[in-house]
């Protein structure tokens, strides 16, 4: 019998406290009789599914708790540079090659893909598992098991755009050097990436927001889809990179009612991170766009709140066709991104300051008159928690509205309440431990 103990260990030290405590009711049917602060004080609980989780259910097991966080339809592009690899095949063998079973891949993960041809299409149906140990022992098994992910791969071999389905950024990586090296697949990133005779029209304002402005604006908009932002996030170039990233909320408006926006993009900031609604023929839905790599110029595009798959299919189609041409080509119409830039900037240096200032006193005077309440709610109210949330949400966008960018200590004190105190995570399909604080 395997001793379970190191694999929860493992599990729950890379989920977010929230999970766990899911995990632990859907298992056990537990619930704690108090909001818990911190994810320590459900550790215990968590280990003590040992004592219900057979050892044939280790595998699907992890693969639950660490896929909890996948939403909506998440994808990589790539570009697959030629289909050599593919010639002399017939279609049997075609299957038969790309079909692979338990292949140990570089020490700690072992890759399994069942694979089938679709139309124009291969479609590669992945399981990966991942060990802690394998460099120690030189031995996978299930003691040293810390997580099992599944992911769906597309090559259209009519115009060799390789997609990948996973929201894991870590999980699609070791995917694409798999594909590379196991199936000798010559596979490149569509990366963003600068075109010196548009920068010099553009002036201080970084051209990776200008793109993904355009990108939006223009690019997307001629393509029947409307958009509005929702929330962006902006790097400002701190040394500490956790530190650097602002979170501006826009609330679904025009990006010109949010003056802490119109402030970062004037002043040169890059997007990392940003969030719409989109209507496309007549179905409404919503995106987040993700900045990844080492260099952030690698677009992971999710589609989300929706159930029709034909619109996520075509969705995400336009989406990629148009990053493609993005980064082949740069901006699509030049002459009207300058004209939203300069809106923008005037925007911002034309800020009426008593109004703002107004505004400012005000919102911050309510914060702090619910924030000295605080002693007489009761914080295991989940109606209270929820109507709090958006109470904390309205109010920041108001603050991002009029450009206000000091951290306020009564807000912070408002999510601490509602327990959604957390430090400012990109991406949270790509969690770890770490990045929550041991929380």
């Amino acid at each position: 019998m395997v001793n379970l103990t190191g694999v929860l260990l493992r599990v729950f030290n890379r989920i977010p406290k929230q999970d766990a405590l899911a995990i632990i009711e859907e298992k056990t049917g537990w619930v704690p009789e108090k909001k818990l602060k911190k994810k320590e004080d459900i550790k215990d609980k968590f280990l003590e599914l040992e004592r219900i989780i057979k050892e044939e259910e280790i595998e699907d097991f992890v693969q639950m708790a660490v896929m909890r966080k996948s939403i909506g339809l998440p994808a990589y592009t790539y570009k697959v540079t030629n289909l050599t690899f593919l010639d002399g095949f017939s279609q049997e063998k075609i299957i038969e090659n790309f079909t692979v079973d338990e292949h140990t891949f570089k020490d700690v993960y072992i890759i399994s893909t069942k694979t089938e041809r679709m139309g124009e299409s291969l479609e590669f149906h992945f399981r990966l598992k991942e060990f802690e140990s394998q460099w120690l022992t030189g031995v996978n098994n299930l003691t040293s098991l810390s997580a099992v992910f599944t992911a769906n791969v597309t090559l259209n071999t009519s115009n060799r755009v390789l997609t990948v389905y996973t929201g894991n950024h870590q999980v699609q990586d070791v995917l694409i050097a798999f594909m590379s090296s196991i199936f000798k697949m010559p596979i490149i990133s569509y990366s963003l990436k600068d075109f010196h005779n548009q920068i010099n029209e553009l002036g201080s304002v970084s051209f990776k927001t200008a793109l993904l402005l355009d990108f939006v604006s223009h690019r997307l908009k001629q393509k029947g889809i409307e958009a509005t932002f929702k929330e962006i996030k902006f790097y400002t170039g701190s040394k500490n990179k956790k530190d650097g990233i602002k979170d501006v909320a826009i609330g679904g408006k025009a990006l010109l009612s949010s003056q802490l926006a119109c402030e970062y993009i004037t002043i040169g900031s890059d997007i990392v991170f940003f969030s719409t609604d989109m209507i496309y023929n007549g179905v409404e839905f919503s995106t987040k766009v993700y900045l990844k790599g080492s260099k952030l110029d690698i677009l992971k595009i999710v589609i989300l709140d929706t159930d029709d798959e034909d619109i996520k299919s075509e969705v995400i189609e336009i989406i990629q066709s148009e990053y493609i041409d993005m980064c082949n080509n740069g901006i699509k119409d030049i002459a009207q991104t300058k004209v939203l830039l300069n809106t923008i900037a005037n925007k911002y240096l034309n800020k009426d300051q008593l109004i703002i200032r107004v505004i400012e006193e005000n919102t911050l005077r309510s914060i702090s008159i619910v924030t000295n309440l605080l002693s007489f709610l009761n914080d295991q109210d989940e109606d209270l928690n929820n109507s709090m949330r958006e109470f904390i949400q309205s109010n920041r966008t108001v603050l991002d509205s009029i450009g206000y960018n000091n951290a306020d200590l009564d807000l912070k004190s408002l999510n601490a309440f509602v327990g959604d105190e957390s430090p400012n995570i990109l991406d949270e399909e790509d969690y770890s431990a770490d990045e929550e604080g041991g929380e």
